[in-house]
C-alpha cells in the first residue's frame, strides 16, 4: 500500500526549531548566569556586562536589512551555517575571556549573528513553506528557542558550580556548531517550489488563488490572497502604517523581552531567592512559554492573530507588574512562571505571523529585514536602561512598570491596525 511522503517542509521545521535552540545560547537569560561570577572576577558592574548585548543586538539590526533580501532570493542555507559557525566560535573564545574588549567583539558578534541574522532565517523559512499550517508550524519552530532558553542556563549553571565559567563558555560554544551548523548546510532550502512542492504539501489542484476571488484580495494583504500577492520592496513597505505600527509593537516585544529576560534572575535572587530557585523559575517559565507558542501556533489558524496578539500583549502586561508581590513567596513566583510564561510563548509565533499576514511571504525577509534596526534597537535598550536603572536607584520599579506600560499600549494597537493596501504597479507574484 502506497504511504503519503511527509512534506519536506516539516524538516525545515525541524531545522529551524534547532537553529533556536542553539540561538538561544547568547540570549540574556544565558548571559545573566555568566554574569555575577563574570562580575565578581573582573570587578564589572551589571551596566558593562549588558553593554555587550547592545552592541551586539545594534550590530544584529544593521546587518537584517542586508540579510532579509538575500533569503528571500537566494536561501537560507550557506548564511545559517556560516553564521552558526561564526557563533561558535565566539562562544569557545570567550572561555579565554580576559578583557571587555574581548566580551564586546565576541559576545557582540554572536549576538549580531543570532539576532540579525539566525533569527531571519527560523521566521523567514517557516513561512515561506506554509500558509495554512503556518500558525503550528511557526509555534514549533519556536519552542527550539523556548527550550533553549529554559535548558541552557540549567546547563550552564551546573557547569559553572562545578567547572567554572570558562568552561562553560566552551561547552556552549560545542554545543551550538553540534547540534545546528551541519543540519543548517545539509537540509534548509528556500521555498517548496524550488523542488517542485507547494506549500502545506498541497496537490497542485489545490493551490490558493485559483478560486474565486474575494473582495477585498487584490488590495489588502492577507492570508487570503497568498499565493497572489503584491511583492513589497523596502521603499514600499515603509510608506504604509502598517509596517510603523508593527515596528512599535515589535520594538515593545523585544525592549520588554530582553529587559525581562536578562534581569529577572538578579531580581529574584536580589529579593532573596536561593539562584538554584530562581534559575528553577526562570526554567518553569520557559517550558511555559515554549508550550504556550504551540498552543498559540494552533489558535492563530482559528482566530484573527491580530486579536491574539493584543489579547496577549495586554494580559502580559497585567501579569508582568505582578512578580512585585509574586517574588515575596517562592510558591507564587511559580504559579507567576506558569501563568504568565504560557501567555507570553504567544508573543513571538504571533508577531512573525502577523508581518507574513499583512506583508506576504515572499516578502517577508525584506520587510522583517528592514524593521530589524528598529527591532534591535529596542532589544539592545531593554536590558541596558533597566541595568542602569538599578545602578541609579538599586531597584527594578522603575524599569518593570515602564515595561508593563508599554505592553498595555502595543496590545490595543494591535487590536486596532489593519493589513497594508497595495497601490496600483505594484509587481505582483502568482
Amino acid at each position: 500500500m502506497h504511504q503519503k511522503k511527509i512534506f519536506y517542509g516539516w524538516t525545515i521545521v525541524a531545522v529551524t526549531f534547532l537553529i533556536g535552540f542553539t540561538q538561544a545560547g547568547v540570549f540574556q537569560n544565558v548571559l545573566s548566569i555568566f554574569l555575577k561570577p563574570m562580575a565578581e572576577e573582573f570587578g564589572w558592574n551589571r551596566s558593562i556586562i549588558t553593554g555587550s548585548i547592545a552592541v551586539g543586538s545594534l550590530a544584529g539590526g544593521l546587518l537584517s536589512p542586508l540579510i532579509g533580501p538575500y533569503l528571500d532570493h537566494y536561501g537560507p542555507r550557506k548564511p545559517a551555517f556560516w553564521g552558526i559557525t561564526i557563533l561558535s566560535a565566539g562562544l569557545i573564545a570567550l572561555s579565554q575571556l580576559s578583557s571587555v574588549w574581548q566580551l564586546y567583539l565576541f559576545f557582540g558578534t554572536g549576538r549580531m549573528i543570532a539576532s540579525g541574522l539566525l533569527a531571519l532565517v527560523v521566521t523567514v523559512s517557516v513561512s515561506n513553506w506554509f500558509i495554512e499550517k503556518r500558525g503550528r508550524a511557526m509555534g514549533i519552530s519556536q519552542l527550539g528557542s523556548r527550550i533553549g532558553i529554559a535548558f541552557l542556563p540549567l546547563l550552564v549553571q551546573h557547569i559553572i558550580i562545578s567547572y567554572g565559567w570558562r568552561t562553560a563558555w566552551a561547552v556552549l560554544g560545542i554545543i551550538v556548531f553540534a547540534f545546528s551548523a551541519l543540519p543548517s548546510l545539509i537540509f534548509l532550502k528556500r521555498r517548496p517550489e524550488d523542488i517542485g512542492l507547494l506549500p502545506d504539501g498541497r496537490a497542485p489542484e489545490k493551490k490558493l488563488g485559483t478560486g474565486p476571488e474575494r473582495p477585498d484580495e487584490k488590495k489588502q494583504g492577507s492570508r487570503f490572497n497568498i499565493e497572489n500577492e503584491p511583492v513589497w520592496t523596502q521603499k514600499t513597505a515603509v510608506r504604509t502604517t502598517a509596517f510603523w505600527q508593527l515596528v512599535f509593537v515589535m520594538c515593545v516585544i523585544y525592549l520588554v523581552g530582553a529587559g525581562s529576560n536578562f534581569h529577572l534572575f538578579p531580581f529574584m535572587t536580589d529579593q532573596g531567592l536561593p539562584p538554584t530557585t530562581a534559575v528553577l523559575v526562570i526554567t518553569v517559565l520557559s517550558v511555559c512559554a515554549a508550550f504556550g507558542g504551540v498552543l498559540f501556533g494552533f489558535l492563530a489558524e482559528k482566530i484573527s492573530v491580530k486579536i491574539l496578539m493584543g489579547g496577549v500583549l495586554i494580559t502580559n502586561g497585567i501579569l508582568f507588574y505582578s512578580v512585585f508581590w509574586a517574588v515575596k513567596e517562592s510558591v507564587w513566583m511559580f504559579i507567576f512562571a506558569v501563568v504568565y510564561g504560557t501567555i507570553r510563548g504567544g508573543v513571538l509565533p504571533l508577531i512573525f505571523l502577523l508581518w507574513t499576514e499583512f506583508y506576504g511571504r515572499r516578502s517577508s525577509g525584506t520587510v522583517l529585514g528592514i524593521a530589524g534596526p528598529f527591532r534591535m534597537a529596542a532589544n539592545a535598550a531593554g536590558p541596558v536602561s533597566a541595568a542602569i536603572c538599578f545602578d541609579l536607584f538599586h531597584n527594578y520599579w522603575i524599569p518593570f512598570s515602564v515595561f508593563t506600560v508599554l505592553l498595555l499600549m502595543a496590545g490595543f494597537l494591535c487590536l486596532v491596525a489593519k493589513p497594508p493596501v497595495s497601490k496600483p504597479g505594484m509587481p505582483m507574484q502568482y
